[in-house]
């Protein structure tokens, strides 16, 4: 790095332990100004925590942290925020009936009721608006805005502060190509003014495209430094795996079957909030197919995903499997006849965090492993070592809590809990989402298995790349409603895009 700048942050010898577990060994990096510096790594390499202790969230069990050359040791959130340190979480903080200006009220020192400080506040943000190029509606209610300018809330928020170092958690996870290309240039109008952001990322294009240098984690040790501009894919994925990036360019897609499987019909369900969601959804899936459902977020996609695995009510229509009418809102009722769910909240929902794996292996059966008119705990313990083992999930064992799981290998924990009942329908809500290369790649792989043994896949995805490599079909809802379906091979990822936006098929 360019001696010249000055160094915002630097740590050295982080160490953090949880139990036995070393999630940090040693870890050292320093961040300049005006530098987008990438921190990558594979799924439970130690990113999260180490974001965790530089924003205050965990202190460490050795090692120093310097901001602008004085040790520092930062107690809490609001401490680092005090010291220039702010931190755009992957689920946003922010209170949904607020606009920018309430929320930012409440994290300020001055009264959250006083007209007279958000007049202030509103003044400040239209400038920095202008200064960074963000442009958000600082007035509307956050739960009305989209997710993309939920993260500009937060940015706002975080520069209004005073933030010069800025951590970027998975920031683009959830964003359209040209949701990417606008936050794209606010990082670059920030790094301008000499901030300094850490961006943590899984996909390995938009890396090489925004940073300057990238540091890699694996198994909680720093295991490589890159100037960016010297780097390609094959030689990050090698540092943080020894691998190469997987590739599924050989991926044959088979002829799904003629018969019709799982069928939903005028489908109408409202959200949380009371807002009708889905429109009157209509959906046939055929024996062995995967269908990618695309949507910019809020268009219903969650809604549908939840209603097709019967865990949200509908208010019309009719969902069937082999001929047989499903009933809506009876979960018990959809798992009895074969249909699999892996929701897009993985810790909550997919699993009960305080849950042991074991426990967790339970849920969403219609029958458990049985001796003498008791759960035959032995077996359990026995099916969840077998998958814990066929599926590479990285943990103590069987006895860990769900909570202790990474991201990516708690995905696959409950893929293989899905898929071990080989379900005749799959509902697959974002589930690559904030997964490092190789742990989406297996994903895949054991979706594209599935298709091979009959099994229909139902894929909810943001990832375009992920619903041309593995879609046989590609259904696009915008409002609650299907307005058009493409063939991969016979479209383009432009088309869907605009298919997305509202252009109707």
């Amino acid at each position: 790095m360019d001696n010249k700048k000055n160094i915002l942050l630097k740590i050295e010898g982080i160490t953090k332990t949880f139990g036995k577990v070393v999630a940090n060994d040693d870890i050292s990096l320093e961040l300049y100004e005006g530098e987008v510096l990438a921190l990558l790594g594979e799924n439970g390499a130690g990113k999260s925590t180490l974001m965790n202790i530089i924003y205050g969230i965990y202190r460490p069990d050795k090692g120093r942290i310097e901001i602008r050359g004085k040790e520092t040791k930062i107690a809490s959130p609001r401490y680092a925020l005090n010291k220039g340190i702010g931190m755009v979480h992957q689920h946003f903080m922010l209170v949904g009936r607020c606009n920018a200006i309430e929320n930012i009220c409440l994290i300020s020192k001055t009264s959250p009721f006083s007209l007279v400080n958000k007049k202030k506040i509103a003044a400040s943000l239209e400038e920095i608006k202008a200064r960074y190029g963000i442009d958000v509606d600082i007035h509307c209610p956050v739960e009305q805005l989209s997710i993309s300018m939920q993260q500009k809330v937060e940015i706002l928020k975080l520069l209004y502060t005073g933030a010069d170092i800025l951590i970027l958690d998975e920031p683009t996870a959830v964003l359209l190509p040209q949701e990417c290309e606008a936050l794209f240039s606010i990082i670059r109008n920030m790094t301008k003014e000499g901030k300094g952001v850490i961006f943590i990322s899984h996909k390995l294009d938009e890396i090489i495209e925004i940073s300057d240098r990238v540091d890699v984690l694996a198994h909680g040790k720093m295991c490589g430094h890159l100037i960016t501009k010297d780097a390609d894919k094959n030689i990050i994925v090698k540092m943080m795996s020894g691998d190469n990036v997987p590739d599924m360019s050989g991926y044959v897609k088979e002829k799904p079957g003629a018969e019709v499987l799982f069928e939903c019909k005028g489908i109408e369900a409202y959200d949380d909030r009371k807002a009708k969601t889905l429109d009157g959804v209509d959906l046939s899936i055929y024996k062995g197919e995967i269908v990618g459902i695309a949507g910019v977020e809020g268009n219903g996609q969650n809604e549908l995903a939840e209603v097709l695995a019967g865990v949200r009510k509908v208010t019309a229509g009719s969902i069937s499997i082999n001929g047989q009418t499903l009933r809506p809102n009876r979960p018990a009722d959809f798992i009895k006849h074969g249909v699999g769910y892996i929701p897009a909240e993985r810790n909550g929902v997919g699993t009960v965090p305080d849950f042991m794996l074991y426990e967790n292996w339970l849920l969403r059966k219609d029958r458990f492993p049985s001796k003498n008119g008791m759960i035959d705990t032995k077996q359990v313990v026995a099916q969840s070592v077998s998958a814990i083992s066929e599926y590479d999930v990285r943990t103590t064992g069987p006895l860990e809590r769900s909570a202790n799981l990474s991201g990516g290998n708690l995905q696959k924990f409950i893929l293989s809990r899905e898929l071990k009942k080989k379900p005749e329908v799959l509902i697959c809500s974002y589930p690559t989402r904030g997964l490092d290369v190789k742990a989406a790649c297996f994903v895949r792989n054991q979706i594209t298995k599935a298709k091979k043994d009959g099994t229909s896949t139902i894929l909810f995805s943001g990832d375009m790349e992920e619903l041309f490599t593995i879609s046989d079909r590609i259904i696009v809802l915008n409002r609650g409603k299907v307005i058009g379906e493409r063939i991969p091979e016979e479209t383009t990822q432009e088309e869907i895009i605009l298919m997305m936006m509202g252009e109707k098929a």
